[in-house]
């Protein structure tokens, strides 16, 4: 089988890197992944071909946000001539299965159509702006043989739960993300911040934007100061240029609570799995999500885990089970939950070790890439629009 992997976005990023892990999975399984990128940057064109597969860039440019209207004027003037070159490269490739891996992958969807090529369209977030996710909504629904969930909270925020899907969670490689192997060898958070043996390490992994909640995470660490005394609370991520205003009220959030000595912005690090193992608790503070990646590496490494119910964090994480679940936006119910955390160790490493035991069995590499190969069979069988269903984990 030959499937035409359509991504919205060129860059590197979590999603690109595990389309990659996916496809490398589905070749071991006799399925050829084709990558589709919009025109832009070249490092993931880059990083696949590096690992032997065929990219194919028709365009069209990468549709951006409402503000750049000259960005997406281009974007609308190259669109039917970039459909038109997909189509024709889905025939020359002779493509079984397209696969619009983004919520916004819709030039791929109507190629798809142009062909007679079965479709599967895969649906990852719960932040596209209401009326675009209406319209892509309704173009699945006449459009695509299969409709893929990144957690059934996406359904829900797409189609109300008023239509037939399979949830396909994105994976953790639980061999990276393993605490048994992180190098005993390697200089801890705590030496590199010069953190006392005594203080906890309560950190978050994400980068900073207004949907993940930081100014409430700091907003509890000053309860959580209060409490129990010094702690030290390291943020992980990466500031987007387009997010700087958002950082600079979050440094004078963080004066203004007296929190200068206790949190620290450590920008964009490659060293994730290190970095969790140092925290004695990791804190997932969102205001919306759909299936956060850093709340599944966290599980994987067997943290102690504080996260809000959004998204799909309830269907990850049970709370009382693999973690602490409290409401967003709400600094005192994040406070407590980390408090009580801190307070009990045994039962954070209990809670840990359960959350490790369900990222292997529901969002390893090996369980998605027999989603996508699954999805990809039904896809092909399919000779009709998919109906309403609902159903945790195949919908």
């Amino acid at each position: 089988m030959r499937v035409l992997n359509s991504l919205a976005d060129p860059r590197v990023g979590g999603p690109q890197r595990r389309s990659l892990a996916v496809a490398e999975g589905l070749r071991d399984r006799g399925i050829e992944t084709v990558f589709h990128l919009p025109d832009g940057d070249d490092a993931f064109e880059r990083m696949a071909a590096d690992r032997g597969f065929e990219v194919v860039r028709p365009g069209p440019p990468q549709l951006r946000p409402p503000r750049n209207v000259l960005a997406n004027a281009r974007f609308a003037a190259r669109l039917l001539p970039s459909i038109a070159r997909l189509a024709a490269a889905i025939e020359r490739r002779d493509i079984d299965v397209v696969h619009a891996s983004m919520t916004l992958s819709f030039p791929a969807a109507i190629a798809a159509r142009r062909t007679d090529t079965p479709l599967a369209w895969f649906f990852n977030d719960t932040g596209t702006p209401r009326p675009l996710a209406r319209g892509m909504a309704c173009l699945a629904r006449a459009t695509a043989d299969e409709i893929a969930l990144a957690a059934d909270a996406v359904g829900d925020y797409f189609f109300d739960g008023q239509v037939r899907s399979r949830t396909v969670y994105p994976p953790v490689d639980v061999a990276e993300f393993d605490p048994t192997t992180v190098a005993a060898g390697e200089r801890s958070l705590r030496e590199e911040l010069g953190v006392a043996e005594s203080v906890p390490i309560v950190g978050t992994v994400g980068n900073v934007n207004p949907v993940k909640g930081h100014e409430y995470l700091l907003r509890a660490i000053a309860r959580v100061r209060d409490r129990i005394g010094p702690v030290v609370v390291p943020i992980v991520g990466k500031v987007l240029e387009s997010r700087r205003g958002y950082a600079e009220r979050l440094g004078r959030l963080r004066s203004r609570l007296d929190l200068e000595e206790t949190v620290r912005f450590l920008g964009h690090r490659s060293d994730v799995p290190r970095l969790l193992s140092s925290f004695d608790v990791f804190v997932l503070p969102s205001v919306t999500e759909a299936c956060p990646i850093a709340v599944l590496e966290a599980m994987a490494m067997e943290s102690g885990i504080v996260a809000t119910r959004v998204g799909g964090v309830p269907e990850q994480l049970e709370d009382g089970t693999h973690g602490w679940v409290v409401p967003p936006a709400d600094p005192a119910a994040l406070a407590g939950a980390i408090c009580d955390a801190l307070d009990a160790p045994a039962e954070r490493r209990r809670r840990g070790e359960a959350a490790r035991n369900r990222a292997e069995t529901l969002f390893s590499v090996d369980h998605c890439v027999d989603r996508h190969r699954e999805m990809y069979e039904a896809a092909r069988g399919s000779e009709t629009a998919p109906t309403v269903s609902r159903a945790v984990g195949t919908r």
